[in-house]
């Protein structure tokens, strides 16, 4: 009896201030939806916490106000690190050059857009991004053998349609078995 009547005490503290404090995090973050997220946090740890929440009607709206300040500070940290981390990025992608597509590549890169997407992303992580068939089946969450088999069957089918188709190719043939080779943008 005494744990139910705790959390009807509980409720009926959160119904009594949840507009204002909505309002609090509202005129404190930059756009509704932090608001929103602010205030679902506040909600989870004043849930958490419900056994410190005073009895006094008074006290506990202002413990949940300094909850809220607590949820608002640690909201803030949280932005602040990912804005860091945003501008870090940010500053190492503009000092890249972007990477140059010949011929080649692109013939690549439209066929890999032709097979099942699956496949594709095999072939990618293999060839672009370098990693084994035991690692490509770590991301996917496939069997290694399955990955391999997979990039045996997405290599001949990407050799098909990068096949020349005439006398008049035989100049292309050299450059896609080459693109093929690196699969990748060249800097």
């Amino acid at each position: 009896m005494k744990r139910a009547h705790r959390e009807s005490a509980f409720e009926a503290i959160i119904q009594a201030n949840e507009h204002d404090l909505l309002r609090y995090f509202q005129r404190r973050l930059l756009t509704n939806a932090d608001a929103a997220d602010a205030f679902g946090d506040l909600m989870l740890t004043a849930w958490k916490l419900r056994r410190r929440l005073p009895a006094d009607p008074t006290e506990a709206r202002m413990w949940l106000f300094a909850t809220a300040h607590n949820v608002l500070r640690g909201a803030r940290r949280t932005a602040a690190r990912r804005s860091a981390a945003a501008d870090r990025f940010a500053r190492e992608v503009r000092t890249l050059s972007a990477p140059t597509w010949d011929e080649s590549a692109i013939d690549v890169r439209d066929a890999l857009e032709r097979i099942p997407a699956e496949d594709a992303e095999i072939i990618r992580l293999t060839y672009w991004d370098g990693l084994s068939s035991d690692e490509v089946a770590g991301v996917l969450r496939l069997n290694p053998s399955t990955v391999r088999t997979r990039l045996s069957r997405a290599r001949q089918r990407l050799r098909v349609m990068l096949e020349p188709r005439g006398p008049a190719s035989d100049a292309h043939d050299d450059r896609r078995s080459s693109a093929f080779a690196r699969t990748s943008p060249t800097d």
